[in-house]
């Protein structure tokens, strides 16, 4: 790289894209399909929904080390594993450990680990409780990150100028010592309100705010977990789209590489199997976490439905033991093409091979096809899993014909342009035709 500006780099021509034609690296992920391994995701919701105790399970996670360290968390992949920062200016530490410990211990006993292991575990993960810390310690004002410099410009404040060094120092000595496996991975940052130093609606310290710490973990090579908050009036707005309930200006929802939603269930949960189950549950009982918006190839749309347990500060993953509880038959497990899986597509292409026998340039109304699949579901179980929805407008809805048919053209094998559906080529090895559709 070069000291020279970018202005001067831009008229050299540093900035074409010329190694795109042979860039073929896939996403880096944290965790599959929810949250980069570099920049900042906005993990937002009501209070009291557990965000920090979500987000403390997830550290656990990723700090765990050994036969007994799980591979995933809420069923996605972790792409990460090391230490994990935690600051905050809510809790005590005292609080955040019993927390942490308990997270730890049952993690382990579930991963067939010992109390060796959760001790190992709970070394991993460093905690900065500024309001438990003495004068001497931390003479700051406060805890907050952000703050007018000169000529009123927002800027990093000395509290994450610290930070920032420290994480630099504690990632250079253990590459050092030649123990990679302990480099800082991630920051969980508790919470912009009482941290980010300014008001949350303020457009520009909070570009401001998120650019620099974009910046700052994607250098550092690891992720910044923020915890956001919706207004009170939030759980009055349940038909609004997830990401009007983020509370702030419009950058809080379009600067970050990722915003995930937790929240309670809610009237467009289906509880009655898990009631049926966990006899007393109540809505509390059930946290839901969606991903709202993702700048990210790869992003995993679906909603996860966790069962919290309070004794021990965890969660149960529930979403695959109650397929019904988002009002339709468990989505599939994502695969490369998201909820594409091969039994999925080879039903959907069986679908449309009963239309004249599947030959190239067979035009099929989508009304017809609906048809088709509502006749057909009832001895086909795997296309109860999304549903009949095929309008176009549908095509980027997980859990839809509609979506599956998208990913069939998208690899060229049907053509959904003009309202029909075209079938250009679905292959030499069909398999047998499920149906028969009228014609």
């Amino acid at each position: 790289m070069t000291d020279e500006s970018w202005m001067v780099r831009a008229r050299k021509g540093d900035y074409r894209a010329i190694d795109a034609a042979s860039q073929n690296r896939q996403m880096d992920y944290a965790v599959d399909g929810l949250m980069p391994a570099t920049g900042a995701t906005i993990w937002f919701g009501a209070g009291s929904t557990g965000k920090t105790q979500l987000l403390l399970w997830m550290a656990a996670h990723m700090a765990a080390t050994g036969d007994a360290a799980p591979r995933q968390w809420l069923g996605a992949d972790l792409g990460v594993r090391g230490n994990i920062l935690v600051l905050t200016a809510e809790d005590l530490r005292e609080h955040l450990l019993l927390r942490i410990g308990s997270i730890a211990r049952r993690l382990m006993r579930e991963n067939g680990g010992t109390e060796e292991d959760a001790v190992a575990l709970c070394q991993r993960i460093h905690v900065m409780a500024f309001l438990s810390m003495t004068q001497t310690e931390f003479p700051e004002p406060n805890a907050c990150l952000f703050q007018h410099g000169p000529g009123g410009r927002w800027q990093p404040s000395p509290v994450l100028n610290g930070i920032e060094a420290f994480l630099d120092e504690w990632n250079k000595q253990v590459e050092e010592d030649g123990r990679p496996e302990d480099r800082i991975v991630g920051v969980i940052l508790d919470s912009a309100v009482s941290m980010a130093g300014f008001e949350l609606a303020n457009s520009e310290a909070a570009t401001n705010f998120l650019f620099h710490l974009n910046r700052l973990s994607y250098r550092q090579k690891m992720f910044w977990a923020v915890i956001g908050h919706t207004p009170k009036d939030a759980a009055r707005k349940t038909e609004d789209a997830a990401i009007e309930r983020l509370r702030g200006s419009a950058m809080w929802s379009t600067t970050p590489r990722s915003v995930v939603e937790v929240r309670l269930a809610g009237a467009s949960e289906n509880l009655e199997t898990v009631r049926a189950v966990h006899p007393g549950l109540t809505d509390r009982d059930v946290v839901i976490v969606e991903v709202a918006k993702a700048n990210s190839l790869g992003a995993d749309l679906r909603p996860r439905a966790l069962l919290r347990r309070r004794e021990d500060g965890a969660y149960d993953h529930i979403t695959a033991d109650f397929p019904g509880i988002f009002g339709t038959a468990l989505l599939q497990p994502r695969g490369k093409k998201g909820l594409h899986t091969e039994e999925l597509r080879k039903a959907v292409l069986s679908l449309l091979a009963s239309f004249d026998g599947g030959k190239p340039d067979t035009v099929i109304e989508r009304d017809a096809l609906r048809a088709a699949f509502n006749t057909t579901k009832a001895s086909c179980a795997v296309l109860t899993t999304i549903t009949d929805e095929v309008d176009g407008e549908k095509a980027k809805t997980p859990g839809t014909l509609a979506r599956e048919l998208a990913l069939i053209s998208k690899d060229g094998l049907i053509d959904t342009r003009r309202g029909k559906i075209r079938i250009v080529n679905l292959g030499f090895n069909l398999p047998e035709p499920i149906a028969e559709a009228a014609e």
